[in-house]
């Protein structure tokens, strides 16, 4: 009984075929590995740029510019254009030039096109605090101008009161003046009048 089971058993699981006269399945070849792409050469033009001093990444700037013919040099020239760490950092344009790479990202490879989108989304996060910077910057020389006219018309007030406060005084002074030379003048004509006799 048995020996009928394995049979039956074999060809339940899908065992039947597997016999003298079948191959065995081969076992499935992995997929090949991806291509790497060598993105190096972004971050060392980034690395140089930041390192340099101003001139020298006016030049390079100029240089990339002259290179962003291509896919991949407006994408090293958009990212060393929105660098952080450097003068003239100007993330907005760097954010739009990455928008039209991203758009139409043509021989770019995977990796540079997931490059381009993260810096794209760094560059977008960078304009947006730095319009809110300029925006609280804005509102806060507002508020010092108007702190400001609020001082100088006070400064002027008190000075004006100081000065009503002054000709008030000069005024009282003369009248003072006035009324000790009346006193002074009574006190003399008293005393040059002879006393009255009884």
């Amino acid at each position: 009984m048995r020996l009928l089971l394995i049979p039956l058993a074999c060809a339940v699981c899908g065992c039947a075929a597997v016999g003298p006269g079948s191959t065995a399945p081969r076992p499935l070849a992995p997929p090949p590995a991806p291509a790497v792409t060598n993105l190096a050469p972004y971050l060392a033009t980034l690395g140089e740029l930041v390192a340099a001093d101003t001139a020298r990444q006016s030049v390079m700037l100029g240089e990339l510019q002259t290179q962003a013919g291509s896919n991949r040099g407006t994408l090293r020239y958009a990212l060393a254009l929105g660098a952080a760490g450097r003068e003239g950092s100007d993330a907005v344009e760097a954010q739009q030039l990455l928008d039209a790479l991203i758009a139409a990202p043509g021989d770019l490879d995977p990796a540079e096109l997931q490059l381009a989108q993260a810096m794209r989304r760094e560059f977008d996060a960078r304009a947006t605090r730095d319009a809110q910077l300029a925006q609280q910057r804005e509102e806060l020389d507002r508020r010092l101008a108007a702190a400001n006219e609020a001082q100088a018309r006070a400064a002027q007030a008190a000075a004006a009161e100081n000065a009503r406060l002054k000709r008030e005084l000069a005024q009282a002074e003369t009248k003072l003046q006035a009324i000790t030379e009346m006193e002074r003048e009574l006190l003399e004509q008293a005393e040059t009048v002879p006393p009255e006799q009884p």
